[in-house]
């Protein structure tokens, strides 16, 4: 039987949130729900409860520590009072208080952001004291590493936001399900959309990376990371991501329940 420590963390994002259970290195339960602003921690605690008793991989399982991400503030306190209930174990919350000696140069670190730390403590976890690590979600972040400190980075809009943004606020357009088209000049709405949309963010990510490598002005070539949903699509368009990791945040995360301080 495994000794290895059994981790449940959680990124609450402000779309959806992910809940990870780690055996030691190895993720072996992974959900991914959507976020409800007004959640109570009963609330919380019967969707927890509900995913758990139905994961035959748990069965006979103690879980050993938790850790908790969340960039919506209000749902710190009920995920964490609903997480302590359910396995009776201090929750580990990332933030700039909690992140393992990271350094962090922004001039209110508080202000940064718990997935985003976790992110760049998962790239320096993997080997890296310098790297950029992109997160694809309802926001496109770009986080920089340099020598070990957290430098900062990008914020900008994410693929479903800019979609939505121009659906709703144009009378003929309809969702479309996103893919790569094979020209630029489409010759329908639905095309045209997906052309502008997938081929637009690829621009700016290619912009943006190149941007910040160049301001960066290293010696040797730096390694971007990539996470969240939209990474696999937009990675079969460009060379300047070299690794894809959907659990990258979650690494990080169970960095913190592992290392982190019961605050």
């Amino acid at each position: 039987m495994s000794t290895a420590p059994v981790i449940v963390v959680v990124d609450v994002g402000n779309s959806h949130t992910i809940i990870g259970v780690f055996r030691g290195e190895e993720i072996i339960e992974y959900w991914r729900l959507t976020t409800r602003t007004q959640a109570t921690a009963d609330e919380v605690l019967l969707r927890i409860s509900g995913l758990l008793n139905q994961s035959s991989k748990l069965r006979n399982t103690e879980v050993t520590h938790i850790g908790l991400s969340t960039v919506v503030p209000m749902l710190e306190r009920p995920w964490a009072k609903a997480l302590n209930y359910l396995f009776e174990k201090p929750v580990k919350v990332v933030s700039a208080r909690n992140c393992l000696g990271l350094s962090i140069d922004y001039p209110v670190p508080d202000l940064l952001g718990s997935d985003r730390i976790s992110n760049v403590l998962a790239l320096r976890e993997n080997g890296y004291e310098t790297g950029i690590v992109v997160d694809m979600g309802t926001a496109t972040t770009f986080d920089v590493m340099k020598d070990g400190r957290f430098k900062g980075g990008i914020i900008a809009p994410g693929i479903t936001v800019g979609l939505e943004t121009l659906i709703q606020k144009t009378a003929r357009l309809m969702p479309v399900t996103l893919d790569w088209t094979d020209k630029f000049i489409a010759n329908n709405t639905d095309d045209a959309l997906r052309t502008g949309v997938l081929y637009g963010f690829l621009g700016q990510l290619e912009y943006l990376l190149n941007g910040i490598i160049a301001e960066l002005d290293l010696d040797n070539p730096i390694k971007v990371f990539s996470t969240g949903g939209w990474s696999n699509l937009l990675m079969k368009k460009t060379n300047l991501v070299h690794f894809y990791d959907p659990y990258l945040t979650l690494r990080g995360v169970r960095l913190v329940a592992l290392q982190g301080e019961e605050l």
